[in-house]
């Protein structure tokens, strides 16, 4: 559990310090990602794909968005009444 929470932390704070070291970045050099700052991560895990994105995989995010939505919001009607 300790673990989880320092690589959140981490996670938290290299996304600042690459919004700090973009906004003071020459234009001609490369943007920096988080990944760039978090000393938690390993060299396979700073170099992972990212997922593509097709028409299947909106269509399977927008229905899961839609079922934890409807669930919130249930949740959200039993604590009010």
């Amino acid at each position: 559990m300790l673990d989880g929470r320092d690589r959140h932390i981490w996670g938290v704070t290299s996304a600042l310090m690459a919004l700090i070291a973009n906004c003071h970045r020459d234009a001609k050099k490369r943007l920096l990602g988080p990944d760039d700052f978090n000393p938690t991560l390993t060299r396979k895990e700073r170099r992972r794909n990212a997922i593509l994105i097709t028409d299947d995989n909106v269509e399977i995010m927008r229905d899961e968005f839609k079922k934890c939505f409807s669930q919130l919001t249930a949740v959200d009607r039993q604590q009010n009444f």
